[in-house]
């Protein structure tokens, strides 16, 4: 699927490094895919730490003792801590070489509670391993956050302390945001891209930038959400002043053009080429 990936020469596509797989097999196979990045002039944005992209969420070596205290919270107090700074240091530090690696995305979502256990990251042990990617390389940081953009649903999802964002701002050098807004039956506000919006104007107040780390394009559980609502969120992000948009849903493309339904890949090309882009109207 990869190769199927860099066929539709993206502007950026982001990986991540898995640490319970690199554990046990090696680099092998991360260093084929970003061999392949390289010989298709494909950037890449490279997560690394223990929480990486797709479910479970959480990559922790089975070897490793994965525990949290009793609010979820994985901190500098636990035997994970020094490890996984470990295992950000020693990935960066073999691939800060590479000139198609845009950037560095510390953790996915270490502040919303995810996974089937619904654990986070403390803040405290992010920045050390923040601290121990600065040291070895330039190039920018992002974290990113879970927006849904629906209170109820960002209240379930954050610890009880302050906005996740906000929380990035201060470490980060980009704030990333992953949007989703139809998830199975519920919904966001009808004026989501406002919020979403009003987070670029506080990155860019504090000189950092914003990034939309996670487009919705696919339905996530939802029969309602269709290809062209892919291109709405999309169009809508734009509007807001994002220039950074990547999309989540790739292996749903495939899988339904594998199927004989072209539909989704066809919405995503069109946005990977303005010139098949029209604008929607709402």
């Amino acid at each position: 699927m990869f190769d199927q990936l860099l066929e539709l020469r993206l502007g950026l596509v982001r990986i991540s490094a898995y640490w319970d797989e690199i554990r046990k097999n090696g680099y092998a196979e991360l260093d084929w895919i970003l061999d392949a990045a390289r010989g298709a002039g494909q950037s890449i944005l490279l997560t690394v730490g223990m929480k990486a992209i797709r479910w479970p969420e959480f990559y922790i070596p089975p070897d490793l003792e994965a525990s949290a205290h009793r609010d979820g919270r994985i901190g500098l107090d636990s035997p994970l801590s020094q490890p996984v700074i470990t295992f950000v240091s020693e990935a960066v530090a073999r691939y800060r070489d590479r000139p198609h690696i845009v950037g560095w995305q510390v953790e996915n979502e270490p502040f919303n509670r995810s996974g089937p256990q619904r654990w986070w990251i403390d803040p405290r042990l992010v920045r050390r391993e923040v601290e121990a990617v600065r040291d070895l390389d330039p190039r920018p940081i992002v974290l990113n956050a879970f927006a849904h953009f629906d209170s109820h649903m960002d209240r379930q999802s954050r610890p009880r302390w302050r906005k996740p964002e906000k929380e990035i701002i201060d470490v980060a050098d980009i704030l990333g945001l992953d949007v989703y807004t139809t998830i199975g039956a519920r919904t966001a506000s009808a004026d989501w891209d406002d919020s979403v919006g009003r987070w670029l104007g506080v990155a860019e107040k504090h000189g950092k930038r914003a990034w939309i780390i996670e487009s919705q394009a696919e339905p996530w559980d939802s029969p309602s959400f269709a290809p062209n609502d892919m291109l709405a969120i999309y169009e809508r992000l734009a509007r807001a002043g994002f220039s950074t948009i990547l999309l989540w849903g790739c292996e749903h493309w495939f899988a339904r053009a594998a199927a004989g339904d072209s539909s989704w890949l066809d919405a995503a090309k069109r946005l990977v080429d303005p010139r098949g882009f029209e604008p929607l109207t709402f």
